[in-house]
C-alpha cells in the first residue's frame, strides 16, 4: 500500500488504531499529498478559458524565473548608454519588486486550484445516557468537500489572469526603467556637453576680450569695448557655474535609475549626445503608431487582463447560487464489553456520507454578484482610460522625436556651421575697424547658443526614442515596417 512521507511519519502515533481506523488516517494523509496537483501546461500556462462562454485561447506567459545573479558589469569611463541599461537591469530594486509581484500571483494559481484540505474526524461516547448499557464504541470519519462544478477552474482562471496582468506589469517595469536611464543618461551628457560648449566659448571670449584691450591700447576702439566684453565675460562665467551645479541633481538621477548611491562615480565625459548612434524610426501615419501602442503597451495589456479577471469572478459568484457538497467515510466500533479496546466485542460499521451547503443567503450571493459586475464596469472603464492616456502620450511622444530629429538636422546640418562662419568674419571685420563689438558680441552669442540648441535637440531625440519605445510596449515593434 503507498504511504505518503507524511503518512511514514505519523505511524506512531496512530499504530493503535486497528484495522480501517489506520487506514482511513493514512488515506487521509496521502489525499492532502495529492489535491494540490498542478495542472498539466500551467507552465507556461497557455490553456483554454473555461470560464468564458466561448472557447477563448490565454496568451502564454512563460514562467517567471529568478533575477540573474552574479557580479554587475563594471561602468568603465566610455560606458555607453547600453551598458548603463543592462546595469540597470540586473541592479535596480525596483525591477525586481515587480518581478517577485509577479511571482507570488504565479505561486497562486496552483493555490486557487486546489481543492480544500480533507477532514478527519474521531469520536468516543464521554457521556452516556443509560449508564448500565454496555460501551458503545469510537467513531471515525474522513471527508472531502467539492465546491460546485467550474468553481476551482474559475478560481484558477482568476489567479491566472492576475498572474498574466502581474507579468505583463513586469514587462512595462522593464521598458519604464529603459525609459528612466535612458532620460537620465541623456540629460547627464547634455550637461556635460553643454559645459564644455560655454567653457569653449568662454575661452572665444576671454581672447576677443584680449584683442579689446590691444585696440583699446593703439586708439583703435574705446574702453566701451573692454567693458563690454568683460560684462559678457562675467555673464557667460555664471553660465558655466550654473550647468555645472546641474551636473550634481543629473548625476544623482542617473545613479537612482542605475540602483546606485547619488555619490556613486559616474563617467567624467560621456560622449555629446550628438555623436550617439539613434536608431531611426521607420515612416508611418500617427494611426498606425497608435495601432502598434494598443496592440504592444504591457500596461494596457495588464488592464484587459484585469477585465478578463472580473469576467470570471462574476461568473464564481453566480456559482454560488449551486451548493457545495461533501462526500465521506464513517467507521464505528461498537463494543459490547466494559474495556473499550478489547477486540471481537461487538458489531463494527462502515457508512458512506454526503452533505451539502444550503445556499439560502439569496440576498447575498446577489450583492456579490452585482459587486462583481461594478468591479467589471470599473475594470472597462479602465482600460478606456489608459487607451485615451496612451494615445496623448504617444502623440506627444512622436511630436517630440519629430521635432528635436528636424532641430537636430537644422542646426547640425545649417545653423551652427553658419554661425561659425559668421563670428569668424565679424572678428576679422572688428579687426579691420569695419564692425562694432557689439556685433561680435552678438555673434558669440548666437554660435553659443547654436550649438547648445543643437545637442539639446540630440537629447531631445534619443528621449524622445526611448519614450516612444516604452509606449509601443517592445524595441521590435519600432523596426521596419513591413
Amino acid at each position: 500500500m503507498f504511504r505518503s512521507p507524511a503518512a511514514k511519519q505519523g505511524r506512531s502515533t496512530c499504530k493503535f488504531l486497528p484495522g480501517l481506523p489506520g487506514a482511513l488516517l493514512v488515506a487521509a494523509a496521502a489525499a492532502g499529498c495529492a489535491m494540490p496537483a498542478d495542472r498539466p501546461g500551467l507552465e507556461p500556462w497557455g490553456r483554454t478559458d473555461r470560464g468564458a462562454a466561448t472557447d477563448v485561447r490565454v496568451a502564454p506567459v512563460p514562467a517567471p524565473r529568478p533575477p540573474a545573479t552574479g557580479s554587475l558589469p563594471v561602468l568603465r569611463d566610455e560606458a555607453s548608454l547600453d551598458e548603463h541599461i543592462r546595469y540597470a537591469m540586473q541592479n535596480s530594486p525596483a525591477l525586481e519588486a515587480a518581478f517577485y509581484r509577479w511571482r507570488a500571483a504565479a505561486e497562486r494559481v496552483p493555490q486557487a486550484e486546489s481543492l480544500p484540505d480533507p477532514q478527519l474526524g474521531f469520536a468516543v461516547v464521554l457521556d452516556q445516557v443509560d449508564r448500565d448499557a454496555e460501551y458503545m464504541g469510537e467513531r471515525y470519519s474522513i471527508s472531502q468537500m467539492f465546491p460546485w462544478f467550474g468553481k476551482l477552474s474559475l478560481r484558477g482562471d482568476i489567479a491566472l489572469e492576475n498572474a498574466q496582468a502581474e507579468a505583463q506589469r513586469f514587462e512595462a517595469a522593464r521598458l519604464e526603467l529603459v525609459d528612466r536611464v535612458t532620460r537620465a543618461w541623456y540629460e547627464y551628457a547634455w550637461l556635460h556637453q553643454a559645459g564644455a560648449t560655454a567653457r569653449e566659448n568662454l575661452a572665444l571670449l576671454t581672447r576677443l576680450e584680449s584683442v579689446a584691450r590691444s585696440l583699446y591700447r593703439s586708439g583703435a576702439v574705446s574702453q566701451a569695448d573692454v567693458n563690454r566684453a568683460q560684462v559678457e565675460l562675467g555673464r557667460l562665467d555664471d553660465q558655466v557655474r550654473s550647468l555645472e551645479d546641474m551636473l550634481g541633481p543629473a548625476a544623482a538621477e542617473l545613479n537612482a535609475a542605475l540602483g546606485r548611491p547619488a555619490h556613486a562615480r559616474l563617467s567624467a565625459s560621456p560622449p555629446p549626445p550628438s555623436r550617439q548612434a539613434v536608431t531611426e524610426l521607420p515612416e508611418r501615419a500617427d494611426e498606425e503608431w497608435l495601432a502598434l501602442a494598443r496592440r504592444g503597451n504591457p500596461g494596457l495589456a495588464a488592464a484587459r487582463h484585469g477585465v478578463t479577471r472580473e469576467r470570471h469572478s462574476i461568473a464564481l459568484a453566480r456559482r454560488d447560487y449551486y451548493p457545495d457538497f461533501s462526500l465521506g467515510l464513517e467507521y464505528a466500533r461498537d463494543g459490547s464489553a466494559r474495556m473499550a479496546m478489547m477486540d471481537g466485542g461487538g458489531a463494527d460499521m462502515v457508512a458512506g456520507m454526503i452533505s451539502f451547503s444550503i445556499p439560502i443567503r439569496r440576498g447575498r450571493i446577489a450583492a456579490g454578484v452585482r459587486e462583481a459586475q461594478a468591479r467589471l464596469n470599473a475594470a472597462s472603464r479602465d482600460v478606456m482610460d489608459q487607451e485615451l492616456g496612451l494615445d496623448a502620450s504617444l502623440k506627444g511622444a512622436l511630436f517630440s522625436y519629430r521635432d528635436s530629429a528636424r532641430r537636430l538636422a537644422l542646426y547640425g546640418g545649417t545653423l551652427v556651421p553658419k554661425a561659425r562662419q559668421s563670428m569668424a568674419a565679424t572678428e576679422v571685420a572688428y579687426r579691420a575697424g569695419d564692425a562694432a563689438f557689439s556685433d561680435l558680441i552678438d555673434a558669440q552669442r548666437v554660435l553659443l547658443e547654436f550649438e547648445l540648441a543643437h545637442e539639446r535637440a540630440a537629447a531631445d531625440r534619443g528621449k524622445g526614442l526611448a519614450r516612444i519605445r516604452m509606449l509601443v510596449g517592445a524595441g521590435d515593434d519600432t523596426g521596419p515596417s513591413s
